[in-house]
């Protein structure tokens, strides 16, 4: 875990039931994302699912600093409580952390290598 330079993401899909609801989640998830150096890196409402991701009507990738940093945060106490307004407010959902690639993957891939 962390390669130097590598970022951590969370990568969520999920179809939205209650607009409301999710609404609420959001509201609390963004400035405690800021606050702890995590950000919304790509969202998209009309995602083309595939795999049983077919009904999904959201996709969101989070990125933060470290794949340590991404796993503190989903463990942490403060985001367990703001993810069972995400848990209700949703069905069919995924959620997966990752770690990006490397510095020397990234600067082998600009090479060509």
């Amino acid at each position: 875990m962390d390669k130097k330079g590598a970022k951590g993401y969370w990568i969520s899909t999920a179809k939205v039931i209650n607009s409301d609801l999710f609404s609420q989640y959001v509201e609390k998830v963004r400035p405690w994302l800021k606050e702890i150096g995590g950000e919304v890196f790509a969202k998209d409402t009309e995602p083309q699912g595939k795999e049983a991701t077919e009904d999904a009507n959201l996709v969101v990738i989070c990125e933060f600093p470290s794949m340590r940093a991404a796993v503190e945060a989903y463990e942490s106490k403060e985001y367990q409580e703001f993810s069972k307004l995400r848990k209700a407010a949703t069905e069919n959902a995924t959620f997966t952390i990752m770690e990006g690639m490397d510095e020397a993957t990234k600067l082998k891939r600009a090479m060509g290598l």
